[in-house]
Order: C-alpha cells, then structure tokens, then sequence
C-alpha cells in the first residue's frame, strides 16, 4: 500500500485529494500537511474531506510527515511547492 501525503489538505483541492484517496485501492493517506497557524491543525484530516475520520491528523511538520509516507501530493501554490523542495 502506497502511503500519501497531501499538502494544502484543509483546501478545495488538498481535501477533494484526500477524499479521492479515500475510496481508492493501492493508496491511503498517510499524511495531511497545513501551513503553520492553519485553524485546522491538529483536527483528522476526514473533516475537510467530507469522510469519516481518517486517523490521520492535520500538521505543519513536512519533515516529520515524509517520515510517514511513500509520495507527496503538492496542490498548493507554486511558492509554496517550491519551498516544500528545499
């Protein structure tokens, strides 16, 4: 099982993704990413996908988040995209 990380996960894309996710086969959601202060850090990330809870959590850690998953899924703007590279 691929295990995904999505970036901007409280947004119209990052939680249509993860919903996506959610009914698919061979990828789950491994980890939710949300810029520093979001409102929604810390909450499941099945809340703004409109799903049951996922078990996953919403952070700001990318570094810890990789740790967890197999791929990321980056649907933010592209400065945003650029610093997750460095």
């Amino acid at each position: 099982m691929i295990k995904a990380i999505v970036t901007g996960a409280a947004g119209r894309m990052g939680s249509r993704i993860i919903n996506v996710l959610s009914t698919s086969e061979g990828i789950a959601l491994g980890g939710a990413l949300e810029r520093t202060g979001h409102a929604q850090l810390g909450q499941d990330a099945g809340g703004p996908a409109a799903i049951p809870a996922t078990g996953v959590k919403i952070a700001a850690d990318l570094i810890a988040a990789l740790k967890e998953g197999d791929v990321m899924i980056d649907f933010t703007a592209p400065e945003i995209s650029i610093g997750h590279l460095k």
